[in-house]
This record gives structure tokens, C-alpha cells and sequence, in this order.
């Protein structure tokens, strides 16, 4: 329930109905006897509850949302009838448009300002869903960016081991016939292609290259309905060896290649 009986007081003097306009509260309680019909107790109950939400929401404090306060005030009316609902979404809005206004230390300033100017189109009177908005692509910057740091170090390196490991595939069960459809025997080794998730579009790729490592880590094989991750599963053993063995993989050059 929504902050039950407010007492706010104005110069020592407990605001009450009385302060409330005539119409407002000739609406609540309207409101209120559609809702409980003949349920005296609730009706009051909630007359109440109504009354001190009203009391309450003019003495919100907008601060950095002031510019916007009409604009978020129109838009909670749209809402809904009851003023304890919103009372509870002008608080949210302006907490959100507050939080729009901090700083982000980490992402770099263009970014941010993209993301507040498409979010803003969006959803223009919803700084709610312009907070979460931005605040989801500020999360996604800062795992990708962690990712590129893990990852792109030994990349090369998972591209090799994943190399090794997808052409080790057979099927037993391959018909192979050569030139005049001459029957050559069962059974062929293949190399098995990777799934890679970039952005929201799923790639197939039987040679993996110029993969960014934010890409690369979500390289998978596909068996039917199961999946193995096979590049996080390489990167933990990558993270298991230099771990349990002393070897900083990362750092390691691979050896130049001898002159025939």
C-alpha cells in the first residue's frame, strides 16, 4: 500500500482536508465509492489514504525535474485516477530524471549522449523507461568492455584451440561416392561450424576470423537441441592453466615459424 496517512504541516497546522479543492475531493470520493460501492469502512479508509497522497504530492520536492514538473504531473493523471498511484509515479519519475542527470565516469561522454537522445525518442514523457534504457546500454558498454579486456589478450590463441577441436568431427553414418557416382565407403571427417551471437543476429561460421571478443565468446556448437560454449569453455581452461600452473598464457608469443 502506498504511504497510508500523510500528515504534512504547514506553519504548525495539520493540513487536512480542508486544504484539499472542493472538486478534487468531490472526485475522490467519487472514486473511491465507485471502487468500494457499500463498503463504509473502505470508502473512508481509502477517502483517507486519497486525501493525504493529494496532501502529499504537493509537497514533492522536483528538484533537478522542475523544468519538467508539468510534464510529469500531466502524465501520472493520464495514468490513473488514484493520487496514492500517482503520488507513487511522480516519486519514480523524478528519482529517474535525477538519475539521468548523474554522471557516468566510465562510458565515454559521446555514448552517453546517444543513448539519452534515442531513449528520449522513444520514450518522451516515460523517464523511467529512459533511465532503465540508458542505464541497460551503460551495462552492456561496461561487459563488453570487460570481455575485450579477458578475452582479446588470448583470442587468438581460443581461435587455434577451437580450430583443433572442430575439425576433429566424424560421421559414421556419411554415404561417400566419388566421380561417376562410384560408391568410396561410409564414414567422412568434417569440420564442424561455430554459432556466434552478434548483436541479435545468430552467424554461422566454419572458419572463425577478424571475430571481435565480445562476438567470439559466445561461440557455440549446436547438437540438435543442445549447445556447447565452446569458446567459454576454452577460455575457463585458458583461466584454469594460468591459474593452477603458474603460465600467464596471455603474455606468451607464439614461436616464430622456422625458414624452410
Amino acid at each position: 500500500m502506498c504511504r497510508a496517512y500523510y500528515q504534512w504541516k504547514t506553519a504548525g497546522v495539520i493540513m487536512s482536508s480542508k486544504q484539499v479543492p472542493k472538486d478534487i475531493l468531490a472526485a475522490i470520493r467519487k472514486y473511491t465509492e465507485d471502487y468500494w460501492d457499500d463498503d463504509a469502512d473502505m470508502v473512508q479508509h481509502t477517502v483517507d489514504e486519497e486525501i493525504a497522497a493529494y496532501i502529499a504530492l504537493q509537497a514533492v520536492e522536483f528538484g533537478a525535474a522542475a523544468s519538467v514538473r508539468q510534464k510529469i504531473i500531466d502524465g501520472a493523471a493520464e495514468a490513473t485516477e488514484s493520487w496514492q498511484e500517482r503520488l507513487a509515479i511522480v516519486e519514480g519519475e523524478v528519482a529517474a530524471f535525477r538519475e539521468l542527470q548523474q554522471d557516468f565516469d566510465q562510458v565515454p561522454p559521446a555514448l552517453i549522449r546517444k543513448l539519452k537522445a534515442e531513449t528520449a525518442r522513444e520514450h518522451p514523457a516515460d523517464y523511467g523507461s529512459q533511465r532503465d534504457a540508458v542505464v541497460s546500454g551503460v551495462n552492456t558498454y561496461l561487459h563488453t568492455e570487460e570481455v575485450k579486456a579477458q578475452i582479446g589478450p588470448i583470442s587468438e590463441l581460443l581461435v587455434k584451440m577451437e580450430q583443433i577441436i572442430g575439425n576433429e568431427c566424424y560421421n559414421s553414418k556419411i554415404q561417400n561416392y566419388g566421380p561417376g557416382g562410384v560408391w568410396q565407403g561410409e564414414g567422412r571427417s568434417f569440420r564442424y561450424p561455430v554459432k556466434f551471437l552478434d548483436g541479435d543476429e545468430v552467424v554461422k561460421r566454419w572458419s572463425v576470423y577478424d571475430i571481435p571478443p565480445e562476438v567470439l565468446i559466445t561461440g557455440r556448437y549446436q547438437f540438435g537441441s543442445n549447445e556447447l560454449s565452446i569458446f567459454r569453455a576454452l577460455a575457463k581452461v585458458v583461466e584454469m592453466i594460468e591459474r593452477e600452473y603458474g603460465v600467464r598464457l596471455a603474455d606468451a608469443k607464439p614461436k616464430a615459424k622456422s625458414k624452410a
